[in-house]
């Protein structure tokens, strides 16, 4: 396999607050793999935006790293300086956000803030270049009548346009990397379904690396090759997507699978939600993060975090149940652990 373009190692990121120290990012470890798309999936508070936000560090000023390797091509990114920062942001890494509505500048033209992001982070280019380079990523995010659109301001354009328009900004200098936060939560079904099949068109045909960030398993089943789930600033499992919805080998991926509705399921069946709320990281638990609201906890999972246990080349779970050790009643991996 060929060296990943970027790994991050025992990641730890933390917030000062007037109540104490909020532990988001936990000891997170993962890999992206040249021209892959990989989800991070989990609910609110997970740790997911923060961990994007680490990787291009925008942060906010009461953020700060404990511990932890942040590696893009062979460089620590965590300890670079600021002038390195800034050519890899934007130019080698970018990140379309989830309100192009926050993003964009409502006193400036489309075309103007695309130009703007070539200028300054494209060497050499001149006002004509990116003005050209401008115009043509707008055709391919499929913008109608580019020439026109160029002259207008955000707020003259729908929802889905404007995410479009994020998404040529992100892919205007030909990053390496790009990092969608959620980008079509806001936009209907139909909107969101054109965005995620441009992003996966813009990816193979650009050879990118995609983190795509996301609490929605079907955007996921789209889209991603990979899969990352994270729960109270932790990873919970990483698979390929059909080793996740075929064979989840962690309780609370099951209960996110259960909560999301299935095309094949009984029409007057009712959704499973997970009961309880994510845990406080203020405080955060010293065993598994899920254990108080795990229908399949055990005693052990209060006081001892779970070891990463591999369940093939590609899958792994931080959950005891999947410990050969682990007893078969009530265990819904027990089968798995036949021939460990």
């Amino acid at each position: 396999m060929e060296e990943p373009i970027l790994q991050i190692e025992n990641l730890h990121t933390s917030f000062h607050t007037r109540a104490g120290e909020v532990q988001a990012v936990r000891g997170l470890s993962f890999q992206l793999q040249k021209g892959e798309i990989l989800g991070i999936v989990g609910e609110s508070g997970s740790g997911k935006s923060v961990t994007a936000l680490s990787i291009l560090d925008v942060l906010p000023e009461n953020a700060f790293h404990t511990e932890g390797k942040i590696i893009f091509e062979g460089k620590d990114l965590l300890k670079s300086t600021k002038k390195e920062l800034r050519k890899v942001r934007g130019g080698q890494i970018s990140m379309v956000f989830q309100d192009p509505m926050t993003s964009l500048s409502p006193l400036m033209k489309i075309g103007k803030q695309i130009e703007e992001a070539i200028l300054q982070n494209v060497q050499g280019a001149t006002k004509e270049q990116a003005r050209v380079k401008a115009l043509e990523m707008l055709r391919k995010v499929h913008i109608p009548d580019p020439e026109s659109r160029y002259e207008c301001y955000p707020h003259e354009l729908s929802g889905g346009m404007r995410q479009r328009v994020m998404i040529a900004i992100a892919l205007s200098c030909d990053p390496k990397i790009v990092i969608a936060d959620e980008p079509t939560t806001a936009l209907d079904v139909t909107i969101q379904k054109q965005i995620l099949l441009l992003l996966k068109e813009m990816c193979r045909e650009m050879q990118l690396s995609v983190i795509f960030i996301t609490h929605d398993l079907g955007v996921v089943a789209q889209l991603c090759d990979r899969v990352v789930v994270l729960y109270g600033g932790l990873k919970m499992e990483e698979g390929t997507v059909f080793e996740l919805f075929e064979n989840p080998g962690h309780p609370y991926t099951m209960g996110l699978l259960e909560s999301v509705p299935r095309v094949n399921q009984d029409k007057n069946a009712r959704l499973q939600p997970i009961p309880g709320s994510p845990p406080d990281l203020l405080s955060p638990p010293q065993g598994c993060p899920f254990y108080s609201r795990c229908r399949y906890a055990r005693r052990l999972c209060v006081s001892e975090r779970p070891e990463k246990i591999m369940l093939s080349q590609t899958h792994s779970s931080a959950c005891w149940l999947n410990h050969p050790g682990a007893p078969a009643v009530g265990n819904p991996f027990a089968e798995r652990q036949v021939g460990r």
